[in-house]
């Protein structure tokens, strides 16, 4: 393991939470170099979740420890896991759908459950409703310091088991692509749609070209224009529209700095649906 220790949850920073899960990893190993990657996830929201460990976790070396915990089912059924990723960072998590999107795009080379006579902070008392403290920053702890092995966990379990969430694939057909809006590029509102970049090269379109776009909430259509796909923003006029290849290799609808959800008034997932059509 390589000490570093990141960490994700939808506890925002206005009371101890956070420093909570700190200040055990730390009693584990004041040496060890923690960081956050978000905990800003909406309340509940897994799928968020799932999408911004993507977001991030390929990008740090191998060795890494995440934490993630959003975690509404917390003192349930639902299982602790430690996964392994092909690259070699490790995610603890619930098993719950948070580890949705790495499974399905980057690959697991092995999943186990936590033990909790291993994995389970000592004196944690009778309390279940803060495993994030109590036995994912402490398991993460372990695992980051090298003071336990992978292998030491707990046993594996089928990675085909875990909790995925269901959702809707991007379809191509007779030069239109009907996809569904993942998530926001948060800070400036753009859309983030699950049109990957290899699929939109379908429609053999060049930057410059400007394509049709529909979006649809059920069957009421919200949006239309025709906008032009550009490399960068700066492709087009401030205030204009443009499609994308964002930072996750898929296509963006963005305004030239603006806010295109908030101009429009568009959401994400759910009934929330983008059409492009080849001009």
């Amino acid at each position: 393991m390589n000490g570093l220790l990141v960490f994700q949850s939808d506890f925002g920073l206005v009371d101890g939470a956070v420093a909570a899960m700190y200040g055990v990893a730390f009693c584990v190993d004041p040496d060890l170099k923690i960081y956050d990657l978000t905990h800003n996830i909406p309340p509940y929201d897994i799928f968020e979740a799932s999408y911004r460990l993507l977001q991030a976790v390929p990008y740090w070396p191998e060795g890494t420890v995440f934490v993630t915990v959003i975690d509404p089912g917390v003192g349930s059924a639902r299982k602790s896991v430690v996964a392994k990723t092909v690259r070699g960072q490790y995610i603890v998590s619930p098993d719950n759908g948070s580890l949705n999107h790495i499974a399905r795009t980057i690959g697991l080379e092995e999943v186990r459950q936590i033990s909790e006579s291993v994995g389970r902070r000592k004196s944690s008392g009778r309390s279940d409703t803060f495993h994030g403290r109590d036995i994912f920053a402490y398991t993460g702890a372990l695992l980051a310091s090298g003071k336990i092995s992978y292998e030491d966990i707990g046993p594996v379990i089928d990675k085909d088991s875990l909790i995925m969430l269901e959702g809707n694939e991007a379809v191509y057909e007779d030069g239109v692509i009907t996809a569904g809006i993942e998530t926001l590029d948060v800070r400036f509102g753009s859309l983030w749609t699950d049109i990957s970049a290899e699929l939109f090269e379908k429609m053999d379109v060049a930057p410059g070209n400007q394509i049709d776009v529909s979006i649809y909430r059920d069957r009421t259509r919200l949006y239309h224009s025709f906008v032009t796909y550009g490399r960068t923003f700066a492709d087009v006029e401030i205030g204009e529209p443009l499609l994308y290849i964002n930072s996750m290799d898929h296509i963006g609808l963005a305004i030239n700095q603006g806010n295109f959800s908030r101009a429009y008034n568009i959401g994400t997932r759910g009934s929330w649906k983008i059409v492009l059509k080849k001009l």
